[in-house]
């Protein structure tokens, strides 16, 4: 069944609008009863759409329930999503998860990443959805075909059209900087690597720095290891500063950079369509090979054939199922058969390692890149390799580095065999303590270098991102028996002495017995009997509380040296995030806003404790790529006054001890593993750095030791900002 986008629409319509972004009511209840029936049983519901300008575009389905618009809340349930710019693309969302459960929704051919945010909402409680536009950049348009409700996922198809060259970038669009070829990539990079035996450039050359880049203006104890000290509080009662300490004992305030490695890589199954000629016979070729394994591997199970000899007729032949397969012809090309891929594999290509190889050779590209990233590194000042970096790289750099716990060991942040909600496990099962104790196995190659600032227990878990959670709320909505149930019934028995009805009458509830709570899934129980929400809160904060302190112990058992730098919360969403923050040396949050001084002043007050950004960035349209990423600015000069502007006014807070930018390369042109495309990198494709944003990060790490000393006034100009394309 159609839902139009417009009245009376019968084909597609081309829709301008404002910087402020434009709301389509597609479905309302009570006006399209018939479209009220069809969604009960529907599959999907697909959008048809195409950006008519140079930038790619962002669009939201909401799904709001009986009273939500009237009264300006929130819709229970959105979906982000963005597609690329010229090209119509069909995007069906899977009405399946309306459940809340998901939140980046797996790839459809042509559609870069999708967001889910909100809570689950039933079907019937649906009472509008909108289509939006979101708040970009003014005078946009965008083509809008008729909305469907489908009953199965329908068969995409998109005609070719590359939109990148050999090297990766932008077809479509000239900029100041652009490589003009392959001859050219070779003769920058081969420029930028320099002779391998030249050493000048081994240290920092910024004033005051040592060679941790740490300051050597202010001096506390040396132990070996970095660690925090506090200052004592000023004579007027303000709070004393907090600084990280080096190994040498002087102070550090860690500029990092996150995902430093070479070359981001593009996922290119989605993307087929928009492939320059090498990568799309590269990808069809796997494509062609995964369907003779599948068939062969039927056939195999058809005839009963032993296993050794359907291995031997399988493309993962001496490989795991699981373990991508590396073309032979170009290692910058890998994939492996999935089925939920676009035509039956997952596939990756990076351009940055194929520029680098095809300008040093498979044997020479790898020093070549490290040469040229640790100059990059020292020249800007950056005293951090951050998050998600090569580790080849850490090893060899001798620069302090920051390392995420959870990718250590491969087992992943500890799980459960059932999930209370999205990635949050089952807290109080026997089994969460046996993973957490192999997660911080992941430490033990490490636990020995001084260089090592500390490690993130994760990052911006997947349940935290919805505003006003209660874990203890889902879990009762959850239909699986749940060890975190059963001790919930416990202690409620002895919170209310074993009397079920002293708690009935604070829940305004009927239930015969304590265990008959939790007997069957309770949907909204706060909701249901509002005088549970209290208790309901308090158990959802010890199951938070359980939930990190587990591993931290598990982790401080290991490596008792390094800093517990925390969880790398995408925003606080409920002050339950903080519970546990005690198992914590630093508190850790991702903050996207033009700085991160209130959000850090916030924290750190209410936990009086240091506070460090896990990410931040900005990103321009001028060069490049086709969306700017969380903040948006109007060019690279601002995106360079947009980063001093960001450190240094966080650096007033007594309470910030670093930022991390996020991230070292730009995204891919037509998307990375989730689709994300954002012009966020200090360097290029080719691995050319953005000038005005290496100067700007120069004067900021020139000053930023002085700011945090209270000696020198921080930079002030607000940068030129622009709603951000992003998803």
């Amino acid at each position: 069944m159609q839902l139009l986008c417009q009245p009376g629409q019968e084909g597609p319509v081309d829709v301008t609008y404002p910087a402020e972004g434009i709301d389509l009511t597609i479905f309302n209840r009570e006006t399209q009863p018939e479209a009220a029936r069809a969604l009960e049983h529907a599959a999907c519901l697909t959008v048809v759409a195409q950006s008519l300008d140079a930038h790619s575009v962002c669009l939201q389905l909401a799904f709001y329930e009986a009273g939500q618009r009237e009264r300006g809340d929130d819709p229970t349930l959105r979906a982000v999503f963005g597609l690329l710019p010229g090209v119509k693309v069909p995007v069906p969302f899977d009405l399946a998860w309306l459940d809340g459960e998901t939140l980046f929704a797996p790839r459809t051919l042509g559609r870069l990443k999708m967001t889910i945010f909100g809570k689950r909402i039933r079907r019937k409680d649906i009472a509008e959805i909108v289509l939006s536009a979101t708040p970009s950049l003014p005078d946009r348009s965008v083509r809008l075909w008729p909305c469907e409700l489908l009953d199965q996922m329908p068969a995409i198809d998109i005609p070719a059209k590359p939109l990148v060259d050999e090297l990766g970038q932008w077809l479509p669009k000239q900029w100041p900087g652009k490589v003009a070829d392959r001859a050219d990539c070779d003769a920058v990079l081969r420029k930028m690597a320099g002779d391998e035996k030249d050493t000048t450039d081994t240290r920092y050359t910024l004033d005051g720095w040592d060679r941790f880049g740490g300051w050597t203006g202010k001096t506390f104890a040396a132990t070996g290891w970095f660690r925090v000290e506090r200052e004592p509080a000023g004579a007027d009662g303000k709070p004393g500063r907090f600084w990280l300490v080096d190994p040498d004992g002087n102070a550090f305030v860690s500029t990092g950079v996150d995902c430093i490695g070479p070359g981001v890589g593009t996922r290119v199954d989605p993307v087929r369509p928009w492939l320059d000629a090498h990568v799309a016979g590269l990808l069809d070729h796997a494509i062609d090979a995964a369907a003779a394994s599948s068939a062969s591997a039927s056939s195999a199970n058809d005839t009963s054939r032993d296993e050794s000899k359907s291995t031997e007729a399988d493309v993962y032949a001496g490989r795991r199922r699981n373990e991508p397969v590396v073309d032979p012809t170009d290692p910058s090309f890998s994939w492996r058969a999935d089925a939920h891929g676009c035509g039956g594999v997952t596939a990756f290509y990076d351009y940055g390692k194929a520029n680098l190889r095809a300008a040093f050779g498979e044997n020479g590209w790898r020093s070549a890149w490290a040469r040229i990233t640790r100059r990059h590194l020292l020249d800007w000042g950056v005293n951090t390799i951050g998050n998600w970096s090569d580790r080849a790289f850490i090893r060899e750099a001798g620069l302090p580095y920051v390392l995420p716990v959870e990718e250590l060991a491969g087992v992943g942040f500890p799980s459960t065999p059932h999930m209370v909600f999205r990635d949050f496990p089952d807290v109080f099962d026997p089994e969460y303590e046996r993973q957490a104790a192999r997660y911080a196995a992941g430490l033990e190659a490490w636990k020995d270098d001084p260089n090592m600032i500390g490690y993130f227990m994760r990052n911006e878990p997947n349940w935290a991102f919805v505003y006003d959670l209660n874990i203890a709320e889902e879990m009762l909505a959850n239909p699986a028996g749940l060890a975190s149930k059963r001790r919930f019934v416990d202690w409620l028995r002895e919170r209310y002495a074993g009397d079920v009805a002293a708690l009935n009458a604070r829940w305004g509830a009927e239930f015969g017995s304590f265990d008959e709570i939790t007997a069957e899934p309770r949907f909204r129980a706060a909701s249901a009997w509002p005088g549970a929400a209290d208790d309901l809160r308090e158990f959802s904060t010890m199951m938070i509380d359980r939930y990190v302190r587990v591993p931290a112990e598990a982790l401080r058992r290991v490596d008792p040296h390094h800093l517990n730098l925390g969880m790398r919360y995408a925003y606080i969403t409920d002050k339950s995030l903080l519970a546990g923050a005690d198992c914590y040396d630093v508190f850790s949050i991702n903050s996207y806003q033009r700085t991160a001084y209130d959000q850090v002043e916030q924290v750190g007050r209410m936990l009086d404790m240091p506070v460090m950004v896990g990410e931040f960035h900005h990103g321009a349209l001028d060069r490049g790529l086709t969306a700017h990423g969380i903040r948006g600015v109007t060019t690279q000069a601002e995106r360079g006054v947009a980063y001093r502007y960001y450190v240094e006014q966080a650096a007033r807070s007594p309470y910030f001890v670093g930022a991390h930018y996020f991230q070292y390369n730009d995204q891919s042109a037509i998307g990375r593993f989730d689709g994300e495309n954002y012009q966020i990198g200090l360097v290029d494709v080719c691995m050319q750095e953005y000038p005005e944003m290496a100067a700007a990060m120069r004067d900021c790490h020139e000053a930023m030791y002085r700011v945090a000393a209270g000696e020198r006034s921080a930079f002030d100009r607000v940068p030129g900002e622009v709603n951000p394309i992003h998803y």
